[in-house]
């Protein structure tokens, strides 16, 4: 008989979660901050929406395994001031977030996650 006690999207490794938008489309997205467990590595992932999100079995658009950045910052430009810059061998992603309270958030608990 299967272990059926724990359901499909838990939530137990989210460090964060909530809204930020994607520099190349600033289309708003849902970001989900995991934590290292046995489901993964910790990792950034994004969702369509929170709806999707909390939906049944939950597949992400992205996710991104904090490992595998060499370097994360903080960035400006000349259309967000409260951006987050993901860096890896392959790409960069980047983030932004609604106020520097946000960005700041996100940056700490990113870095946090980073170097466990």
């Amino acid at each position: 008989m299967e272990n059926q006690t724990e359901p499909q999207s838990s939530t137990e490794d989210v460090r964060k979660s909530g809204y930020l938008r994607k520099q190349k489309s600033m289309h708003r997205r849902y970001f989900v901050l995991r934590t290292a467990s046995e489901r993964g590595p910790a990792r950034l992932e994004y969702y369509e929406s929170e709806k999707k999100f909390k939906g049944k079995a939950p597949l992400p658009k992205k996710a991104l395994a904090l490992e595998t950045c060499f370097n994360i910052n903080k960035r400006v430009d000349s259309k967000n001031k409260h951006m987050i810059a993901l860096y890896t061998r392959a790409e960069s992603f980047v983030v932004a977030a609604e106020n520097e309270t946000d960005q700041e958030e996100w940056f700490q608990a990113m870095v946090e996650l980073q170097c466990k």
